[in-house]
Parts: structure tokens; sequence; C-alpha cells
């Protein structure tokens, strides 16, 4: 965990902890929060950083860690790397590499290693799901190329959206990233990311870009922005996408095609 102390007067400080707070509550009152990440002394990971963040997992002897190709970091000394291709058509499908590396504690006695990744892209973010949580139920849909690594009993598939007006307009495409299991996933993502908890029938208007990630159990569906000239002239296109209850949404404000686009322009637009 990084705590950063900054210096200030009395009336800033005051200022600063006001609107915080106003911020909090006017997020907790629209029904979003931020990115839940458990504390380092309930969980055997920690992220670190604000930007290009670095996920620091320690493993027990036996336990291991899959990561996508580049993201290592460092490794502690009993770490021994492993890649595989299993599964690799439905990560190949989905965006991922055809490999996947294996971080294993081949340790002979109890002592416990760690290894730290970071993602493949600059300003990107580390985004942990549990899979096991009531709110996912054990299989996530994500856009392509989400993943990043993963703990436990995590599998990589595709999810294939044959409507044709969905998959043109939705933001997420034709093959999806299908993430299940039991274990934790780690996605990356870039922007500022929040999440939702959708109660049963309960519906969210979410911009196309904006999409990350949400539980299997949720519905996705389309909505026109508004009539001709707000489709034409909104800014958002002629659809925003729908995401229907009940199960855990995840949105960032910036996908990774928008930091490119931006950068490639020489200039950062909307968020």
């Amino acid at each position: 965990q990084v705590i950063v102390f900054v210096l200030c007067n009395k009336g800033e400080r005051d200022q600063g902890t006001m609107d915080v707070k106003d911020g909090e509550l006017v997020l907790k009152a629209s029904g979003w929060e931020h990115l839940y990440i458990p504390e380092p002394s309930v969980s055997n990971y920690a992220i670190t950083g604000h930007e290009s963040q670095v996920i620091s997992m320690e493993l027990k002897p036996g336990e291991s860690l899959q990561g996508e190709p580049g993201t290592m970091m460092y490794l502690s000394h009993g770490i021994q790397q492993g890649v595989s291709c299993e599964g690799f058509m439905g990560r190949c499908c989905s965006g991922e590499a055809c490999y996947v590396v294996n971080y294993t504690n081949e340790s002979d006695d109890s002592n416990k290693a760690y290894v730290a990744l970071t993602p493949n892209y600059p300003t990107a973010k580390v985004v942990p799901v549990d899979l096991s949580s009531p709110n996912v139920n054990g299989a996530l849909i994500a856009q392509q190329g989400a993943y990043m690594a993963s703990y436990g009993n995590v599998e990589i598939d595709i999810s294939l959206d044959c409507n044709l007006c969905r998959c043109c307009c939705s933001g997420l495409g034709l093959v999806r990233q299908k993430i299940s299991g039991d274990g934790t996933a780690f996605l990356a993502a870039t922007g500022t990311i929040v999440q939702k908890v959708l109660g049963a029938g309960e519906t969210i208007l979410v911009d196309t870009n904006c999409v990350l990630a949400f539980a299997e159990s949720c519905k996705l569906d389309l909505r026109r922005a508004g009539g001709i000239i707000g489709m034409f002239g909104g800014g958002e296109g002629i659809f925003n996408t729908t995401l229907t209850g009940p199960g855990l949404v995840i949105v960032q404000s910036m996908n990774e095609t928008m930091f490119k686009d931006a950068l490639a322009a020489d200039k950062m637009y909307r968020r």
C-alpha cells in the first residue's frame, strides 16, 4: 500500500477533505463505487501505484500464478517460469497471446515466494475480480484482450454475440472474452475504473467504449442515443449500451483503443 503525504495549509487541507467526502457521497448515492481491492492483510496480493500499476502476489510452495507473456516485473528466489499453450484457441480468439506463462513456487521448504506483474501497455490499471463472488457467479464477460493474469482455477474462452446489431455497435464485437472458474482474475484497463452491482431487472446505460466487463448473468443490449440530431450531433454515436442485472458491472473511463487514438492524434479528448 502506498501512502503519499502532501504538505498544505489548514484551509487547503479542510477544503480537500470536504471535496473528497462530497465526492464519495455523490458516488455512493448514484449506486456506483470505487473498484474494490482487498487490503494486503486479508489477501495474498497487493496492487500498487496509480498508473502502470503493479500486482505483487505471495505464493506458498506449490502455488502458481498465470500471466500474459511480457508482464513479469520481478521474481523472488524459488519461483520457476514455465510456458503452456493449453486452451490456446480460446485465448487467441479472445485477443490474448497463444501462450500463458506459469510462475510456480518450487521451493522445497515452507518459504513463501513473490511474483510481480505489470500490464503490457502504459498507464494501465490492474482490476482484480473474484470469480467465486455471488455477484459474478463463476463467469465474467470482458472486452477482447482484457485478461492479464489469474490465480487459482481460471479458464479463458470465447463468448460469441451472434446478434448483428449488438456485435457491431455494442463496443464488444462478435467475439468477447469469457473468463470462468472460482479463482481470481486480474484484468488490465485504462482510465478510472468503477463498478456497480445491478439488482435483478435493474438497467444502466453505458457509453459503448466504456464497458470493461460484466457478469454473465447480466444482459447486454442497445438503445438509440436520442433522435436523429442526438445520434449524429451528441458525440455518442447511434447507440448506447444497456446492461441489465443481476450481477457485477465494471466500466472504465477510457479504453485502450481510445487512448492509443488520442496519442496518435497528439491530443487527449473527451476523458
